[in-house]
This record gives structure tokens, sequence and C-alpha cells, in this order.
């Protein structure tokens, strides 16, 4: 599947295999994450934002300037503009750390696609996060990594995980206790399903 990336201003070079374009994908820039991406030798199809952490209008093949005062952030536009275009399966590059409203305000931009049948993934160095409605899932390992989920309704329901450490069967997750934390994959892919909530599926390892 074609798959809209978005870089964003903390977007400091990792995941770069995965972020590589392929056929089809759409490569946008939201506000600052413009400097960020041309400092890593990446072009966009688009730029999007205020410019005001930018500082000035960028040139590029398609530049929207949008208002400083208004109701979405830039990530919810470009997510947006990505949606109007046909895309369904987005990544956000940097899109965790710096201003904690700002990661929570992109986990609520998560969540609001996993409604819509669509999928986000937030990363940086360390984490590759996302936001899923009810259904099946599988999780192939990645290497140094922790596998976690973690309610983001007051309570997810109906969990069954297998293929990890701890496993789960027809359990309840709640919003605060965080039973699925810190969990690693033992027998190939992490199977999961769930019936009814939003859960958050953490691919995080340690710093160092």
């Amino acid at each position: 599947m074609a798959r809209c990336i978005i870089i964003t201003p903390l977007y400091a070079g990792e995941e770069s295999a995965w972020l590589r374009k392929g056929e089809g994908d759409l490569l946008i820039c939201a506000d600052g994450g413009y400097r960020a991406a041309m400092s890593h030798g990446i072009v966009p199809d688009v730029t999007i934002g205020d410019f005001d952490s930018l500082g000035y209008v960028p040139q590029g093949r398609e530049v929207i300037q949008l208002p400083v005062h208004k109701d979405d952030t830039d990530l919810a536009v470009c997510i947006g503009m990505g949606r109007q275009r046909g895309y369904r399966e987005f990544i956000v590059a940097g899109a965790i750390g710096g201003r904690f409203d700002h990661t929570l305000a992109a986990l609520q931009c998560a969540a609001d696609c996993a409604k819509r049948g669509e999928r986000v993934w937030l990363c940086d160095g360390q984490n590759r996060v996302t936001v899923l409605a009810p259904g099946d899932y599988s999780f192939r390992p990645v290497a140094g990594r922790k596998f976690s989920l973690l309610a983001y309704t007051p309570e997810v329901s109906g969990v069954t995980l297998s293929g990890t450490m701890w496993t789960l069967e027809n359990a309840a997750l709640r919003h605060d206790y965080p039973l699925g934390c810190s969990n690693e994959w033992v027998d190939g892919e992490a199977r999961l399903s769930f019936s009814d909530g939003l859960l958050v599926v953490c691919i995080s390892g340690d710093c160092c």
C-alpha cells in the first residue's frame, strides 16, 4: 500500500530505510520539518504549515501556507491533505519528543485515523507507535525493541495476544493501569486481536 510520509521538525535522520520513498508514496513536510528533511537530503512533494517554527516560507514543488491562528495543528492538516489524495497509511517521523503536548496531539491524530479505518505510525529513533481499532493484527519482531500494549480508551476488551513472553486471552486493558507495558517477542510474529476500544501499540527500545 502506498504511504503518506510526513516529516516533522524533530526528525533527525532516523528510520531512513523505513522512510525511503517508494512508488506511489507522498512525502509531506510539516512546517519546520522542511528544514529537517532538507538537511538529510529529503526533498518533499508538498510542504505545509504556518511556518512559525521554520521562520520563512520555503520554496518547493508545492507549498501550502496556513494561518497562524487556526483550530488544527499542522500535522492534522498534513494528514487531512494525504487523506484527500487517497492515502490511508501514514508514517509521521519526528512526532515523538520535544513538547509533550505536541506528542499527545500526534497520538490523538493517530486515534482519529484509527476510527476512520486508517493507520498512522509515529516514529523517532527509539519508538514506533500506532493506535488501533478493533480487529486482528500481527507484528514482526524488531531487534532491540520491546512490544507494549496500552489502552487509549478507558477500556479495551477482548484482548488476545500470542507470540510474546506474556500472553493474554480475552483480557481487558484499562487506561489507568499499564498492564501491557514492556512485553517481548518469543515466537516469531506477535499476534493480536481485540473486540472493543482503541489500543496503543508501542515498539520501543532503550536510549542507551
